[in-house]
């Protein structure tokens, strides 16, 4: 129930900021073009986030590298919405199941999946100087079944594995634009990544299933991040994201090359 919560919200946030007519008025010394552009790009990102299991008893660290393509349209120079698709390699670190026929505490390694994804951007306010708005994401990650011999059985065993993570972003930016080709922007979001990992355990006759529920331990996220506007059609995007928890710091980078036709 949590979780649909947290996507409906998610999507109702996407929703507002595709409604153009909900911003506040555009100073009117400061006009926007009309024209629609189309910005395709290569988007790689790379996190690490302290995740929670079992009522939060127990932690363990997801480390997830993600290979994309993105587009992103400008409806105008205050709206734009994108969308990504692409392949992830995510590590969850170790994981206890207890539950099965027999008990296993596993070191999952890389887990190949799929990603897709949405993000909306809306300015609130534009001056020639700096420019304050709105911006939110959602993603959704669907991993692949994966395989793992169970050591020291007398007989054959295996487990089967299939994760999936969702993470939903959203909040203000604050951005310079008098800086010419160098854009630097600072935006602290609610950021939350949750998810599931689904083990099943066969040896012989034996069959058990067990789910753990993920949760991220920081949700706040405090994003520097820089558009460098190369030429007239071709720019490069980087940001670093930085989420404290009670435990530390999680970090994360992003990198997206793109032009716009």
């Amino acid at each position: 129930m949590q979780m649909k919560k947290m996507v409906t919200f998610c999507f109702a946030v996407l929703l507002f900021l595709y409604l153009p007519n909900y911003s506040f008025p555009q100073p009117q010394d400061v006009s926007f073009s009309n024209g629609l552009k189309i910005k395709p790009g290569a988007h790689f990102e790379y996190f690490s986030r302290m995740m929670t299991w079992d009522d939060e008893q127990h932690t363990s660290e997801l480390k997830s590298t993600i290979f994309a393509l993105n587009i992103e349209l400008e409806i105008n120079e205050g709206f734009s919405i994108s969308a990504l698709a692409g392949y992830t390699l995510s590590n969850y670190g170790s994981l206890v199941f207890r539950q099965l026929p027999f008990s296993v505490e596993l070191d999952v390694g890389d887990v190949g999946g799929y990603i897709i994804g949405a993000e909306a951007r809306k300015s609130l306010l534009y001056t020639d100087a700096i420019e304050f708005g709105l911006y939110g994401q959602f993603l959704y990650h669907i991993g692949k079944e994966k395989n793992w011999d169970i050591p020291g059985l007398s007989v054959s065993g295996t487990l089967t594995g299939k994760p999936t993570w969702m993470r939903a972003a959203v909040g203000p930016y604050f951005s310079f634009t008098n800086l010419g080709a160098f854009a630097p922007y600072l935006s602290v979001r609610y950021n939350k990544l949750w998810g599931k990992f689904e083990i099943r355990q066969a040896i012989q006759t034996l069959e058990g299933t067990e789910e753990k529920d993920l949760q991220s331990k920081g949700v706040i996220d405090v994003t520097l991040g820089s558009i460098f506007t190369l030429t007239d059609n071709f720019f490069f995007k980087g940001e670093v994201h930085i989420l404290p928890h009670s435990d530390g710091m999680d970090l994360g980078f992003v990198a997206i090359a793109a032009f716009s036709f």
